[in-house]
């Protein structure tokens, strides 16, 4: 083979494998785009357009985390039922019938029995700040994207503790209005001693009605002696007339509520620009997105009263107060929010500083379940003085689910910083309004013995979230 024909048959050679590899590249193409490859030089420069814009990745991937610092709106909560209550805080009265006073020496006057007030008519929940996180996951190719977001939201708690911790005293320090449609608060009281001091019981029962007889005691035949002296034979009878109507008090009462925030959605997005524009300062962008989402509002509400101080749970029994024991009533509400959503999202680029301006509506079905655990009357022995007569510790577990329709409109508003070619630092603001959920606070029925849930408060509450949030970007 002559030189010249082995040069030619070299350059055929070359020719062929050129083509190879060109076809080897197309081929590789034709199965994937830019989005399969990255340089990973995430903290490189920004590159700039001739409009001073950052140049953007045509497709890729897409992650943001926000811290939040929000709020919630609180509640005017009434704890009792906001009514009247008959109870008996003073020894010489006739609480059945307003009679009329009979301390032995006084003059008769006719006086009504006396109507107590509950006192706590704003308890918590009230408004409350806590952090929590928010993530997003995105895939974004050309004008398309799709976007998962997940809210691990924050959980406001607040808490109070009522009562005096300076002096313990026989009816407690704080008193809470209950139905009592069986009458389970009726009993004998015992706050006067033999030298007629009040509120220093004897262990014998007072002589409300002064017609001589103690309760189950006996009877009174000296003048003015204020204690029985005698047992007539045979007659094991009580003065039932010597029964009032004693009041639900405790000692200290705390109140605990916690609100908890979780979610998810996945959302299809369509992104509507003017980037290709041939003027300048062509960059605003409309997103509009639709897609599902599911969000979770849980609600506890915790409610403890102690015949004691809960700090010096070991105090002597002249420390104790109330007429009830010691008793608690915790509530859960878990709305669970589930329903399509739309969005609608305008993005405006100025250099290195993006806005959005964003907003979500949530056409959710609610599916309310409702749990309650209560115990009332620990300790209560029936017969008791200064205690319910027939009460006695009563434990109820109640449960029952609600089903209502929960619109809930959201509002975002972000400032980015494009620090790098892929990174970005965010700042922003975020409001939540959810209407039509069940708060456990204001679904509480005050009844004794059982307690339960009321008729008429169900999907009657509504919930408003904002705050601020801030964090980062990173495409690749």
């Amino acid at each position: 083979m002559t030189a010249r024909k082995l040069t030619h048959w070299l350059a055929a050679c070359f020719l062929l494998a050129s083509g190879a590899e060109r076809a080897a590249a197309q081929a590789a193409d034709a199965f994937c785009d830019e989005c399969c490859e990255h340089d990973m030089q995430w903290f490189a420069p920004v590159d700039f357009d001739f409009d001073c814009e950052p140049i953007q990745r045509t497709c890729g991937w897409g992650f943001t985390y926000d811290r939040l610092a929000w709020g919630i709106m609180g509640e005017r909560n009434r704890i009792g039922t906001g009514g009247t209550n008959d109870g008996s805080l003073g020894p010489w009265r006739e609480f059945l019938t307003g009679r009329f006073i009979a301390d032995g020496t006084a003059v008769p006057v006719n006086i009504a029995p006396p109507v107590l007030l509950g006192g706590l008519d704003s308890a918590p929940p009230s408004d409350v700040f806590d952090w929590g996180h928010r993530y997003n996951f995105s895939y974004y190719n050309g004008d398309e994207a799709w976007n998962i977001n997940v809210l691990d939201g924050p959980t406001f708690a607040d808490q109070q503790l009522y009562g005096s911790q300076t002096q313990a005293t026989l009816y407690g320090t704080v008193m809470i209005v209950f139905d009592d449609p069986l009458n389970l608060m009726r009993g004998f009281i015992d706050v006067v001693g033999p030298i007629g001091g009040p509120f220093q019981p004897d262990g014998l029962a007072d002589d409300i009605d002064g017609d001589g007889q103690f309760g189950p005691d006996g009877y009174d035949l000296d003048d003015p002696g204020r204690e029985p002296d005698s047992f007539l034979i045979g007659d094991l009878r009580g003065d039932f007339d010597d029964i009032v109507n004693l009041p639900v008090s405790f000692q200290f009462l705390t109140v605990r509520s916690a609100t908890q925030t979780r979610g998810i959605e996945l959302m299809r997005t369509h992104r509507l620009s003017n980037n290709h524009k041939m003027d300048k300062h062509q960059n605003n962008n409309v997103e509009l997105g639709a897609g599902v989402r599911y969000f979770r509002l849980r609600d506890d509400y915790d409610v403890n009263g102690f015949a004691f101080n809960p700090a010096t749970p070991n105090a002597l029994a002249n420390d104790w107060g109330g007429t009830l024991g010691d008793s608690f009533w915790n509530t859960r509400i878990t709305n669970n929010l589930v329903g399509p959503q739309i969005s609608a999202r305008w993005t405006h680029q100025r250099k290195r500083w993006n806005f959005d301006l964003a907003g979500r509506f949530l056409f959710a079905y609610n599916v309310q379940n409702f749990e309650q655990n209560t115990m009332l009357g620990q300790g209560l022995v029936p017969g008791q003085y200064n205690k319910p007569i027939y009460f006695a510790t009563t434990v109820a577990d109640h449960g029952k689910q609600e089903n209502d329709f929960s619109p809930t409109t959201e509002l975002r508003a972000d400032l980015n910083y494009q620090l790098t070619r892929s990174v970005a630092l965010r700042i922003g603001y975020t409001a939540l309004f959810i209407d039509n959920v069940s708060r456990a606070a204001s679904q509480v029925r005050y009844e004794l013995p059982r307690m339960g849930f009321r008729d008429d408060q169900a999907g009657k509450q509504e919930v408003f979230m904002n705050g601020a949030n801030f964090g980062f970007d990173v495409n690749f």
